[in-house]
């Protein structure tokens, strides 16, 4: 009977956890968050870049903005979907370190991109998008931009068995107010088959922020975003699988990924 009581309580605790955690108020992450200033901007924070991403066919030169994150004094990796020739090419990525406000920046690269050179997207993701291929990565011409940032994140697979304590979230959302960095962390994340969720708030602009826990392990990607406030947003977890394909892209051009 008592073992019986004991199977009743874990399960209890367990369907109450993942319901506390599967309540996402966004609106509470909205006001948690922390805009960072340049007197906060080192440590992991400098690992994070801003993009502004062009495409080539887009006859007014539209611009669009995301993130990034360094996983090799010549790689970033991002969300896919920045990077995807789906529609149009992206022709140029103007890659930014240290953007603190539109004028306040470490160090800025324009670099002229083309798929399969030095930006790399799965075909499959191409053809078919999904949240759990959405991600891709950017090879750098040089380590001028990383002299800057002076370290970059793991590429660590997340194992849901053991999950981390908390995550935290960098990125620059919002560009029409004015280039930001902001950061946040949370207990109230979740794994669901293949992907994370979690109640960091983001907007546009947020798209390949890192999902990071505090011992500098990148474990995901923030892909996916809802409008609604209660609906919980979408990391695409770093698996071994995307590992070995990010380390294939990167022996074409003399690169090791830990």
């Amino acid at each position: 009977m008592k073992k019986l009581v004991l199977i009743f309580l874990v399960c209890l605790v367990a369907a109450f956890s993942t319901s506390l955690a599967q309540n996402c108020n966004k609106e509470l992450s909205k006001n948690r968050r922390v805009r960072v200033n340049p007197p906060q901007l080192k440590g992991d924070l400098l690992k994070v870049v801003q993009l502004d991403i062009r495409r080539k066919v887009w006859f007014w030169n539209e611009k669009y903005n995301a993130t990034a994150a360094f996983i090799h004094p010549r790689v970033l990796i991002t969300a896919g979907h920045n990077l995807t020739d789906r529609f149009d090419p992206v022709s140029r990525i103007r890659i930014t370190v240290g953007f603190t406000s539109n004028t306040v920046y470490l160090k800025q690269q324009d670099v002229y991109t083309e798929m399969n050179k030095n930006i790399y997207v799965l075909s499959s993701y191409r053809d078919n998008p999904t949240y759990e291929d959405d991600y891709g990565i950017i090879i750098l011409p040089d380590d001028s931009l990383y002299k800057r940032a002076g370290g970059h994140f793991i590429l660590t697979p997340y194992v849901p068995s053991r999950p981390p304590k908390e995550l935290f979230l960098s990125g620059y959302p919002d560009p029409v107010t004015g280039i930001k960095l902001w950061t946040d962390r949370t207990q109230n994340f979740f794994y669901t088959p293949s992907l994370l969720r979690y109640d960091f708030f983001t907007v546009e602009g947020s798209s390949g922020s890192p999902v990071y826990t505090g011992a500098n392990q990148l474990v995901g990607i923030h892909s996916g975003g809802f409008e609604e406030q209660n609906v919980c947003n979408i990391g695409t977890p770093i698996t071994e699988k995307m590992k070995t394909q990010i380390r294939q892209w990167c022996r074409q051009h003399g690169i090791t990924i830990q």
